[in-house]
This record gives structure tokens, sequence and C-alpha cells, in this order.
């Protein structure tokens, strides 16, 4: 077996920290989506109540007493704040999943000509 020259050791360092990276936003991208889809559907379901309505929310470890109307505006908020930082996290696990691929190339063309 041959040993493995210094700079494709320090290009599979790299590939392996980017490959961490990747699984640190994917995770990151999951919950973003998952808070999302709670705040949307929190959203759906006080938009069907009257407008009297009472509802409350949490603060810390406080339930509080709100209008209908904050708490609309406080989800929608949410909402859009949550749909920018998933546009973020998307950016940069399609720049990272390009980084990936581009080195997974020029490591295999390092190693193609010693292979042989």
């Amino acid at each position: 077996m041959q040993s493995i020259p210094p700079q494709v050791q320090s290009m599979l360092a790299q590939l392996e920290s980017y490959q961490q990276q990747l699984q640190l936003l994917v995770q990151q991208k999951q919950k973003v989506q998952l808070e999302l889809n709670e705040a949307k559907k929190a959203l759906e379901e006080i938009e069907k109540l009257p407008d009297d309505a009472v509802i409350y929310k949490t603060v810390g470890t406080l339930i509080v007493k709100t209008e209908k109307s904050k708490a609309v505006e406080e989800l929608k908020e949410k909402v859009e704040t949550l749909e920018v930082r998933l546009n973020a996290l998307e950016r940069q696990e399609k720049k990272l999943n390009e980084k990936l691929k581009e080195l997974t190339a020029k490591i295999q063309s390092a190693i193609r000509p010693t292979a042989g």
C-alpha cells in the first residue's frame, strides 16, 4: 500500500471538515423547518378564531394573555424571520455541497496518477 501524499492528506482533512459542517447545517435547517411549520400551523389556527377570542402565549416560563391581532402580528414576523433563516441555510448548504463536489474531484484526480 502506498502512502498518501501530504497534499492529499490535507485535502482529505478538508473534505472531512466540509462533511461535518454540512451535517451541522442540515441539522440546523431541519430545526428551522420544524419551527417554521409550527409557526405557520399556529398562525393558521389563530386566524380561524374570532377577533375577541382569548389567546395565551408563553413568555419564558410564564403563560400570558394576549390579543389576537398582536399574536397574529408576532407569528407573521416569526414566520418571515424563519423563512429568511431557512433560505440562508439553503444557500449555505448549496455552496458547501459545491465545495464538497469540487474537493472530491480534486482528491480523485490527485490519487488517480499515483494509483497507476
